[in-house]
């Protein structure tokens, strides 16, 4: 299930997008640089261009049970509060002090118990502990996300249907797949190969998205 918020803040309005997850998950811009994860800001972008508005965050909830493990005797006080961290979201936030306080009105510094953001003692965002672009950034993830989307439109006028899985530490989709015998993708056979997904910084995917964008072959 995928929830859409309105946040109204001073210098405009802007869209929270929450994705309830049965399973842990987090976004990764390697992943999203290689078409594969996109939901999220593929919904992002279509509305804010829609609806004028601006993106403030794409998160992911995770629905899992949660199983506290202690080395020794922790009061409920202690539990409830580790089960608060791990209900924390995951995901992309607008690195603004403004938005991140819009997400969580009880945050004045420190490390956010809803989203993956900090504030420094200062007031401003605390780099190393948010999980953050700024808005030129985003405005990146955006415009990419619409070219991959022609892109992928593209190909499948074109029929094109090559067989080639992803591959990422050492997993592939292939590991669950019943349909092995019918697909017939055996890796270095037959011209096959693998779809590598990189395991780059924020900074180096946000910079090989603006390439790409941009017409050079990154």
């Amino acid at each position: 299930m995928t929830e859409l918020i309105l946040q109204c803040g001073e210098d405009g309005k802007y869209l929270r997008i929450i994705d309830y997850k049965s399973s842990s998950k987090n976004i990764d811009l390697n992943e999203v640089y290689a078409g594969l994860q996109i939901q999220l800001l593929t919904y992002s972008d279509a509305i804010c261009k829609e609806e004028d508005i601006m993106p403030a965050g794409i998160f992911y909830f995770s629905l899992l049970e949660q199983m506290i493990k202690a080395d020794k005797k922790i009061t409920e006080e202690e539990i409830e509060e580790q089960i608060r961290k791990n209900f924390r979201m995951k995901g992309l936030i607008l690195a603004d002090v403004k938005i991140i306080k819009m997400n969580d009105n009880t945050l004045t510094s420190g490390t956010s118990k809803l989203v993956p953001a900090a504030i420094t003692t200062l007031g401003t965002v605390n780099e190393k502990w948010t999980n953050g672009v700024d808005k030129e950034e985003f405005k990146i993830l955006q415009d990419y996300i619409d070219f991959i989307i022609k892109q992928i439109a593209k190909e499948i006028l074109s029929g094109k249907i090559e067989i080639k899985p992803y591959y990422k530490n050492g997993k592939t989709p292939c590991e669950y797949c019943e349909y092995k015998t019918v697909c017939g993708f055996h890796a270095k056979q037959n011209n096959n190969d693998y779809n590598y997904i990189d395991k780059k910084s924020k900074d180096d995917m946000i910079q090989k998205m603006k390439g790409k964008i941009n017409g050079r072959n990154e």
